[in-house]
């Protein structure tokens, strides 16, 4: 005999989702990595006695809805920042952000001389070669996560560029 659990129509619907999501033996972060996916991750090694440095990569939207970052986090510093660059008449400066939209099917991409992560604080510089953890979280409280690789310059990169962040 077969037992089926089903939820009454009259619980609202953020409850029923959610229980739905539970009796699948879904998380709220695993439902993120459904719909956020980080692609070609990295974090630009630090020279000796630096406290600042920035990661890069692409994160992907592949749900149906705009997903909202407000956030990111890092294992490496006290902080981690989005910024941008923006042109101040023959200036750039950095901005920092504070949400940023990914529509459905879009990316947004952290690049060098462009949009990026600031990992600020830090005091014990990761070896190169090492992972370090990046986590972009949402308006909602999802989470994206991934281990990005220390390095000199993005991977597959062959020439470096000078020092970018």
């Amino acid at each position: 005999m077969r037992h089926y659990m089903t939820l009454s129509p009259k619980l609202p619907a953020a409850f029923r989702g959610c229980a739905t999501a539970v009796l699948m033996g879904l998380s709220f972060s695993s439902l993120a990595d459904e719909m956020l996916h980080w692609r070609d991750a990295w974090v630009r090694s630090l020279p000796p006695g630096a406290a600042v440095t920035a990661a890069y990569g692409s994160l992907m939207n592949h749900g149906n809805d705009t997903v909202t970052i407000v956030n990111v986090t890092s294992t490496t510093g006290t902080e981690a920042q989005m910024h941008d660059v923006i042109a101040d008449g023959d200036q750039r400066k950095m901005a920092r952000l504070n949400s940023v939209d990914i529509a459905p099917g879009e990316s947004l991409v952290f690049e060098p001389g462009g949009r990026h992560i600031m990992l600020l604080g830090i005091t014990d510089a990761p070896e190169e070669g090492r992972d370090v953890a990046l986590c972009a979280l949402s308006a909602m409280g999802t989470e994206a996560c991934t281990r990005a690789p220390v390095t000199r310059q993005a991977p597959g990169e062959t020439e470096p560029h000078g020092h970018h962040h």
